[in-house]
């Protein structure tokens, strides 16, 4: 799926899972998820944040970036002892040696990404920061699964598993459900408006 699909599916989520709460939380957990339902997608080149965070969007230089910032977090991790930089450290690293849909793409992906996020936001007291994340990770891996490439759910094991019923990346399908996820997402902050105003 494309990156615009990817944020769509992770707000419509957002919005429809997070509509009790309070604006404040609302706002943080749609923007978490946003980001959320683009860190997948780190180990291809061209990704939404990719294209932001490297100054060549090829896989050797993506594969530099991330095996240097590894480097450079796990050295402070071993200077100042903080958890989450030996887990930041571990992630970059594994995402520089990664291809498209490996690592970032399974369980063990989720789980450390997830880790990394929880112990941030515990530690500034921003816990929907933490549900956002989880709700764009998890709606970005059902998404992939969809496709025709399917996920590495069980990395380092195994192949990509995708679904019996696949949509193609780029498709009419998809650009259709980009266009319903879109209004339905209009509609629910159009609806919020006006019961809270």
């Amino acid at each position: 799926m494309t990156g615009q699909t990817h944020v769509a599916i992770g707000i419509a989520t957002a919005l429809t899972l997070s509509i009790e709460q309070p604006i404040e939380n609302q706002l943080i957990i749609v923007l978490s998820s946003i980001v959320g339902s683009l860190v997948p997608d780190l180990d291809h080149p061209k990704s939404k944040l990719n294209q932001k965070l490297l100054l060549i969007n090829n896989n050797f230089y993506r594969a530099l970036f991330y095996l240097t910032f590894g480097s450079i977090i796990i050295y402070y991790y071993l200077t100042k002892g903080s958890k989450p930089f030996i887990l930041l450290g571990i992630i970059s690293l594994l995402i520089g040696i990664s291809s498209h849909r490996g690592f970032t793409h399974s369980i063990v992906g989720f789980l450390v990404s997830t880790t990394i996020v929880k112990i941030c936001a515990k530690n500034c007291g921003l816990y929907p920061i933490y549900s956002g994340f989880i709700i764009g990770y998890i709606c970005h891996l059902v998404a992939d699964f969809f496709t025709p490439m399917g996920i590495k759910i069980f990395f380092p094991l195994g192949s990509n598993i995708s679904s019996p019923i696949t949509i193609k990346t780029n498709s009419k399908l998809e650009k259709i459900m980009f266009i319903v996820l879109s209004i339905y997402s209009i509609s629910l902050l159009i609806k919020y408006l006006f019961i809270h105003l």
